[in-house]
């Protein structure tokens, strides 16, 4: 196509995605408050903005989610009590992550078809439709904003054959953190950029030597990550607030756990609730991996581990499901939408030589099938 007539699909699937989402989500809305924002509202209130402000950068004190506060104190100051200025933020802010997983995709190597198609995904899913409809998941919006912001700052810079620069380093370095103080999902992120390391911008060779240089070089923004991190967990587990010691949030990791936090996710994210036992999540288990890895594809294999692999601080713990995994979606999507166009054009390719199709041609066929 030419390059105005790329524009314009371009803004004609922009505006297809902008009239899906606020089909599905205006009613949002009018949607009252949850009980639980009555309980995160009072403890941002109780805290005071200080507080709240000086919990963001000290994370060993183990705060409670502080992020939360710059979304509830505000709105509480000049709305009171009416949830729709609430909802209308908030879906502010989930349009906006729109972007970012439209980015995401494009920057592990998708097309535009391809990133759009995963962009569609995310802008509702009825498995995680709480997401839309209830603040109290403001905690899982902010994290995927700040999770996805803090790996697209740092892929573009590697993209370009680079190190990150000290001022960088900090900004992706302080997105992390506003994601930790959003919610605990964002423990994953180093693994998320190994993994990304990996599949992008493999070293040539792994000796010892050339390993301890990586680590000074490319590897020492996730070895901050993790050092972060470990700040993080001991204030979780020994702080003030700590909150590893709440019934509700005692981790544990065991099988058992592990495959039923699986059934309970897929579950939401198939659409097919009580259906799946251990062997479907092995199923499933095994197909991905084949998807993944039968050719080298970095972008499958990359979202093969995004998707596996973000959903383990909610694995360890109990009854976590349904909108909790926001973050967790966006591999799914990309991943999905890769298979999708895959399918449809080896299908189209098929049947366009077949001569009662022939005059359809390739690209109607293949449009058709995606439809």
């Amino acid at each position: 196509m030419t390059p105005s007539g790329a524009r314009w699909r371009k803004l004609a699937f922009a505006l297809l995605i902008l009239a899906y989402f606020l089909y599905f989500n205006w009613d949002g809305l009018w949607a009252r408050f949850a009980a639980d924002d009555m309980m995160n509202m009072v403890l941002c209130w109780r805290l005071g903005p200080i507080r709240l402000l000086l919990d963001l950068v000290m994370p060993w004190r183990g705060p409670y989610r502080p992020m939360a506060g710059l979304f509830y104190l505000p709105l509480l100051k000049f709305f009171g009590l009416n949830p729709i200025p609430y909802h209308a933020v908030m879906l502010g802010i989930l349009l906006g992550n729109l972007y970012l997983v439209y980015r995401f995709a494009r920057r592990i190597g998708c097309g535009e078809l391809q990133a759009g198609l995963a962009t569609l995904i995310v802008a509702y899913h009825v498995g995680l439709s709480m997401l839309y409809y209830s603040t109290a998941f403001i905690y899982d919006v902010l994290c995927f904003s700040f999770y996805m912001s803090a790996f697209l700052c740092y892929a573009r810079v590697r993209a370009q054959g680079r190190l990150l620069r000290g001022r960088e380093t900090v900004l992706v370095m302080g997105l992390y953190l506003c994601a930790l103080d959003s919610k605990e999902m964002a423990l994953t992120l180093p693994i998320v950029l190994l993994a990304y390391e990996w599949f992008y911008h493999r070293p040539n060779s792994r000796t010892p030597r050339e390993i301890a240089g990586w680590l000074r070089g490319p590897g020492r923004v996730m070895l901050y990550c993790v050092a972060l991190n470990l700040v993080y967990l001991y204030g979780k587990a020994f702080g003030p607030d700590a909150m590893l010691q709440a019934q509700g949030y005692r981790a544990e990791l065991s099988l058992h756990r592990l495959f039923a936090f699986e059934k309970t996710a897929m579950g939401d994210l198939f659409l097919s609730w009580e259906t799946f036992d251990w062997r479907g999540v092995v199923a499933v288990w095994v197909l991905l991996a084949w998807l993944a890895w039968r050719r080298q594809r970095p972008v499958l294999r990359f979202c093969w581990v995004f998707l596996m692999l973000t959903p383990l601080p909610l694995a360890v713990l109990e009854g976590r499901g349904a909108a909790c995994l926001y973050i967790p979606l966006a591999g799914w999507a990309v991943f999905a939408a890769v298979v999708l166009t895959d399918v449809a054009g080896a299908v189209a390719h098929f049947l366009a030589e077949e001569p009662i199709l022939r005059r359809a041609g390739y690209a109607g066929l293949f449009a058709a099938i995606l439809c």
